[in-house]
């Protein structure tokens, strides 16, 4: 019995206003386009990328102001880049799966150009314009980046309750330290801010593409609350919570991560 070919993996770099994205992709098919959550970096979707590569195309890439790829600089939004990327790649129309940050990536990409949207995977979102009733975690880690300096901050992000169920799962655990420790906290710098994300609560009626919320039963009441409200109001939308699991989800359960989400993406390819 002959082993299986490996994957070829293609590093790619894509010119955007100020830098450079840095990224890879794998497999054929249909494009999976895989978005880290914040502090992250495209190494967050390991047990996601080969795995999504039977079936499809997983494209994955550090967002600006993280990892390998261009700082941030006035005017430039994550969605562009989102945008350039599919374009330099030659990819028309993908799903889109992201995770806390990169969940509103997807989610204001899927609005703001659907027409480039196959299907959408919200990973822990949040939800831009969203009024949270307690502290957002990510502005906490600014205010201490500010006050204390950007190593305070990542000290504080890796302590912060948001990654109490993390800590359950020491090999999850250590893949977020990791990504922590590399990342140069570009966007808690005064004068780098991304463009930011405009209000979305009230144009989830608006969304066309089919669309999957995930979040972890043990992740903070703020986010699991966003995810039961974008299926409220999504009209395509479905929603799961996967037991075991905090924010992190797809690195704290990834089997069980795997198979919601690669059902979901092979009913969609069956349907189109």
């Amino acid at each position: 019995m002959t082993a299986p070919e490996p994957l070829l993996i293609d590093t790619f770099s894509v010119d955007v206003p100020g830098g450079r994205l840095h990224g890879e992709a794998t497999g054929a098919g249909a494009a999976v386009v895989l978005l880290h959550a914040f502090g992250c970096d495209r190494s967050m979707w390991d047990p996601q990328f080969t795995a999504f590569a039977g079936r499809h195309r997983p494209v994955r890439y550090d967002m600006r102001g993280f990892g390998a790829s261009a700082a941030p600089i006035a005017g430039a939004g994550h969605v562009a880049d989102l945008l350039a990327v599919l374009d330099a790649l030659g990819i028309a129309r993908a799903h889109l799966v992201g995770l806390s940050l990169g969940g509103n990536v997807a989610l204001a990409a899927a609005v703001e150009a659907p027409d480039r949207v196959a299907g959408v995977v919200l990973c822990s979102p949040g939800l831009p314009g969203h009024r949270w009733t307690t502290p957002r975690p990510p502005d906490e880690a600014a205010d201490i980046a500010r006050r204390e300096g950007i190593p305070a901050a990542r000290t504080f992000w890796l302590q912060h309750p948001l990654f109490e169920p993390t800590r359950a799962h020491p090999s999850a655990y250590r893949t977020l330290v990791s990504m922590v420790e590399r990342f140069a906290g570009e966007p808690w710098r005064d004068q780098a801010a991304v463009e930011p994300l405009a209000p979305l609560n009230d144009r989830l009626g608006a969304v066309t593409a089919p669309m999957l919320v995930i979040n972890g039963e043990q992740d903070l009441d703020g986010y699991r609350e966003i995810g039961r409200a974008i299926h409220r109001q999504a009209p395509h939308a479905e929603h799961h919570e996967i037991a075991g699991a905090g924010h992190l989800v797809n690195l704290e359960q990834p089997d069980a991560f795997n198979r919601l989400t690669g059902r979901f993406l092979n009913e969609l390819d069956q349907h189109h």
